[in-house]
């Protein structure tokens, strides 16, 4: 299949690239700048330079096309997050760009549509499993930037066309955000939000790759994508372990954890994240884990 992915250059678009281009698939990378174009063409891709935000330049660019990913996301990372400033350009992504690309992809032809999400969106649930009929907590403002991107790929699903949307759990692996992590764990400094006894769902970059692939073959609907949940308490030791510290990552005391704000308070949420039904459908699996040894440098 022809295949366009936006957001090519990113952590997790360069791995849908490359897992896309394995599967044997003519890949179409994305990007807004030149210095773009060597990334993708490096991960097997070929680079089409455009405006993300421009509903008709996209709709030229996937012209012809099979599908559409959209992987565009731009995080801040580290407590930098706590100013409401540095979303600016991830709210806009997300609010703009999101509906600019679905709208783009139906004016174009293309039939499918394949939108990355998050698993964030669910409430705190304690121990108990999370499945993709638990209804969402994204009343708070900050989360309408999401929200607006749900409804634009779930409007793209008519007339004959399928929308997926994989609601992915926490990345870790290679990326800014995890280089993070592991140097604060090294170096003794508190990284980690929630309790210990809360779990966390996670999901390696290269899974998340492999994720798109598969989800070529899922039928429209949401779908989350994750590891086997894990305490926060073991992910601490993981982490200890991969950043070769003296001991585990250490937490936040409570009282910092209360000033957070929304954006980062998600990440104090107690995830049981099941995957099972993309599983079941797609025949897609984790296998990398974070008790897989140097999983970091994967």
């Amino acid at each position: 299949m022809r295949i366009a992915v936006t957001g090519a250059t990113g952590v997790l678009g360069q791995e849908a690239v490359e897992a896309l281009v394995a599967a044997g698939h003519e890949v179409t990378g994305v990007t807004r700048r030149d210095r773009g174009v060597p990334v993708i063409e490096g991960r097997g891709g070929t680079a089409v330079i455009a405006d993300v935000f421009d509903s008709n330049d996209l709709a030229r660019t996937f012209r012809g096309h099979d599908v559409v990913i959209n992987t565009l996301a731009k995080v801040p990372v580290g407590m930098a997050a706590m100013r409401p400033l540095a979303w600016r350009e991830d709210d806009r992504l997300h609010a703009e760009a999101s509906v600019a690309i679905a709208q783009a992809a139906a004016t174009a032809g293309v039939r499918r549509l394949i939108q990355e999400s998050s698993a964030y969106l669910y409430p705190d649930n304690g121990s108990d499993w999370i499945g993709e009929d638990l209804a969402l907590a994204v009343r708070n403002q900050a989360f309408r930037p999401r929200v607006r991107e749900m409804r634009a790929a779930v409007d793209f699903a008519t007339s004959g066309r399928s929308a997926v949307i994989l609601r992915l759990a926490q990345l870790f692996g290679r990326d800014p955000h995890t280089t993070h992590a592991l140097k604060a764990t090294r170096e003794g400094d508190p990284i980690l939000l929630g309790r210990p006894d809360g779990y966390i769902t996670l999901l390696h970059h290269t899974d998340a790759g492999r994720a798109f692939v598969a989800a070529l073959r899922a039928g429209s609907g949401f779908y989350n994508v994750g590891g086997e949940p894990i305490t926060r308490a073991r992910w601490a030791k993981d982490l200890g372990i991969e950043a070769k510290a003296k001991g585990p990552a250490k937490f936040y005391p409570e009282i910092t954890q209360a000033l957070v704000g929304t954006r980062l308070d998600v990440q104090r949420r107690s995830q049981r994240i099941s995957s099972v039904r993309f599983m079941s459908e797609t025949g897609w699996w984790p296998t990398i884990g974070p008790s897989t040894p140097g999983w970091s440098r994967r």
